[in-house]
């Protein structure tokens, strides 16, 4: 059986970022393939995920990409730090944009 994996040049720039902070290959492309997982699941439904948060805490979170449950939230006037470094998404239980670093991702429920 053969595989063929698609690799973008998002794909390539998320795993240079990991690959700096944990300096793990096999980790890293652990991270890029449940990050892109977790992007995919998000703009289709809320997916419930964990993260380490920069305090060392496990944040559980309940966080979409779906267009039609962010509409009113999305103002155009901010900014999320470097938001190539990061996976952003939007907090269903708070309302709010929210981003964690991308090798923090702990597991997708």
């Amino acid at each position: 059986m053969t595989t063929i994996v698609a690799i973008t040049n998002r794909d390539v720039y998320r795993a240079a970022v990991i690959s700096q902070r944990v300096e793990n290959d096999f980790v890293t492309g652990l991270q890029v393939a449940k990050l892109n997982e977790l992007k995919n699941r998000m703009r289709r439904e809320v997916v419930k995920f964990a993260y380490l948060k920069k305090n060392g805490e496990v944040r559980i979170a309940y966080g979409t990409l779906m267009p039609q449950l962010m509409v009113d939230k999305v103002l155009g006037t901010g900014l999320c730090g470097d938001a190539r470094k990061v996976c952003t998404y939007f907090d269903v239980e708070r309302g709010e944009f929210r981003c964690f670093q991308m090798q923090a991702l702990i597991n997708i429920f």
